[in-house]
């Protein structure tokens, strides 16, 4: 889903947008309880779980998506299970942020700098954003790195040790760091 910042919608908004994304307003140019209502309508019609074939929805700690009733009874009634994180640790624990959305800023950063090169002297504006971001995405959502995200969070395979090793790893990132400086 790609917010945008606006009173009103435009069509023209979307041009570009990545293949079965939504593109929607609002006043802050942030979700709440009712982008979140349509988005996981959305999921769930992209997805089709059910009761019988559940899927694990692996969600930040943003207020919208525990606060609204609506969204957790839509979540129950249609199998999906709604896992949400705690704060400040999506950094680890969230497979789309772990693989896909920090490749998914590279290649945004790279379409945003090759438009500017082929057009020089404008500004990137709210109707290029879908494009951008549609070709940015392309390169980033892709099963491989779906699949990597899984496994460095430890979700699955479930690896009950994968912060153990990460702390290790970063202890041992900065004794080496500290000789270094010596």
């Amino acid at each position: 889903m790609v917010i945008f910042k606006r009173k009103r919608m435009v069509p023209e908004l979307a041009d570009g947008a990545p293949p079965g994304s939504l593109v929607e307003i609002s006043d802050t140019g942030y979700t709440n309880a009712d982008l979140f209502v349509t988005w996981l309508q959305h999921f769930i019609a992209a997805v089709t779980p059910s009761k019988e074939d559940r899927v694990l929805l692996v969600l930040d700690g943003h207020t919208t998506h525990s606060r609204d009733l609506a969204a957790i009874e839509m979540a129950r009634e249609n199998g999906v299970i709604i896992l949400q994180l705690p704060g400040h640790t999506t950094h680890r624990l969230q497979p789309l942020d772990v693989a896909v959305f920090k490749p998914f800023q590279v290649h945004y950063d790279q379409s945003v700098e090759k438009w500017l090169r082929e057009h020089p002297g404008r500004t990137i504006g709210q109707f290029q954003v879908a494009r951008l971001t549609g070709e940015g995405y392309g390169k980033a959502a892709c099963v491989a790195n779906a699949i990597s995200g899984f496994k460095k969070c430890g979700i699955w395979p479930v690896d009950r040790n994968v912060f153990t090793m990460l702390i290790l790893k970063a202890e041992k990132t900065k004794s080496t760091s500290g000789k270094q400086g010596r």
